[in-house]
């Protein structure tokens, strides 16, 4: 794959190079308000599941345009609203107590909700009409959620880390865990918290990458990442520990499908600041690549970062945006030894990165919406069968959809049943 020439732009404003393009895009529509800020993405069959600080969105893909279309909304805020799917659950995170029937959230179940954090469990059978099945209240909330499948149980990694007001069980001195919930799959209304793992000396984790194959995890712990084995789901063990001076926040992971590499995302000052660094050579909020063939001792090996700002037209513009690298997933691409990731970054859109070899990583295209001078705030940026789908959080812009060169089924695995990014499953086509 090449850039095959300079940066076009298919509207007035829109950057990219020659061999992307956007063919889609979706605001998060909500019952009665205004369209949603998005989050997260996850993927099962032709249903995306797109998470927002309003609500949970179900999405059609469609083959023809419009290429997604909204079917379903679960009308019940609460938090970032991260998302992780399996079979007929879908699974929220709920990082503030927002949810109550005050502001929508009217079925019986919500009632368990109603003021409380921690993980939502929707039951999607019927997409259109999700209706929330349980709650589980976790400590400090759930920032973000993912998912490790046994069989017939889920079980669930929360990360959470003290964000507000300081109470006796959320906490800088108290906290510092990773809390489990298991979840029969069967039987939903069991779920329930049934241990944590301490991952000390942080005050928690931010995201997690469960590779089961391998029975192994990569955990982005703010401080520092870890690598734990999960040989036994329900009891996750560190085996070891990525402390680089480098990164300011250890944001999120993503590990390449021969678990050769570990892919380490900076989410630099939190994503809150004016700071872009502008530089493919600088290692603010960058992308950080290291060798995991024995994931006991894991090696530096590089780190690459996007060389667009955010092109703020005032001075209020540039105080806030932030072109840190936030989330991604690595295609599994079928030529042994090219790697390949879709990296959401913010201000300054969406990156693909071959780092095939990772002491020299390489952009391969890129997307920056402009449009009518608005800037972008790319959250999530994800591969999933063919095209790119990224979930923006700012300008209400919702779900859009790429087409990029060189990632069809010649080239890449597809996959069979549905794609959470942050659990590697192998279930290709």
């Amino acid at each position: 794959m090449a850039l095959g020439g300079t940066a076009g732009a298919d509207g007035p404003d829109d950057l990219h190079s020659k061999n992307i393009k956007q063919i889609a895009r979706g605001p998060i529509k909500v019952p009665g308000g205004d369209p949603a800020d998005g989050s997260d993405l996850a993927f099962q069959g032709d249903l995306i599941v797109a998470g927002s600080y309003s609500g949970t969105a179900f999405f059609k893909i469609l083959a023809n345009a419009p290429y997604v279309k909204q079917i379903g909304f679960h009308n019940c805020p609460g938090g970032q609203g991260d998302v992780n799917v399996y079979k007929d659950l879908a699974f929220v995170a709920l990082d503030s107590p927002q949810s109550s029937e005050a502001i929508g959230c009217s079925e019986p179940s919500a009632k368990k909700s109603a003021g409380k954090e921690g993980v939502r469990i929707l039951d999607i059978s019927d997409p259109r009409a999700p209706v929330q099945v349980e709650f589980v209240e976790t400590d400090c909330g759930a920032h973000t959620q993912v998912i490790n499948p046994a069989g017939d149980t889920v079980y669930i990694y929360v990360m959470s880390y003290p964000l507000g007001v300081q109470t006796a069980s959320c906490s800088v001195a108290t906290h510092r865990k990773v809390s489990i919930v298991e979840v029969p799959v069967a039987a939903p209304t069991k779920a329930k918290v049934i241990g944590t793992l301490d991952v000390s000396p942080e005050i928690g984790c931010h995201d997690v990458t469960i590779f089961p194959s391998a029975k192994l995890a990569a955990a982005a712990c703010i401080g520092e990442s870890q690598i734990w084995d999960v040989s036994d789901p329900a009891k996750p063990e560190i085996v070891s520990r990525i402390v680089n001076p480098s990164i300011q926040i250890h944001h999120g992971t993503g590990v390449t499908w021969d678990e050769k590499y570990l892919a380490i995302a900076d989410e630099f000052a939190g994503s809150v600041t004016g700071e872009c660094a502008g530089s493919q050579n600088s290692p603010v909020g960058a992308l950080w690549f290291y060798d995991i063939s024995d994931p006991t001792l894991p090696v530096l090996a590089g780190y690459f970062n996007t060389p667009r700002r955010g092109n703020p037209e005032t001075a209020d513009e540039a105080a806030y945006i932030a072109c840190t690298t936030h989330n991604f997933n690595i295609l599994p691409m079928k030529r042994k030894g090219h790697y390949v990731a879709a990296v959401g970054y913010r201000a300054s859109g969406l990156s693909v990165v071959d780092f095939s070899d990772p002491s020299a990583p390489e952009e391969i295209a890129y997307y920056q919406q402009l449009e009518g001078g608005e800037i972008p705030d790319v959250w999530s940026g994800y591969w999933y069968n063919g095209r790119i789908y990224t979930n923006d959080n700012g300008a209400s812009r919702g779900v859009s959809v790429y087409e990029l060169e060189g990632t069809s089924a010649k080239d890449v695995h597809f996959f069979k049943t549905r794609l959470n990014p942050q659990v590697q499953v192998p279930d290709f086509r």
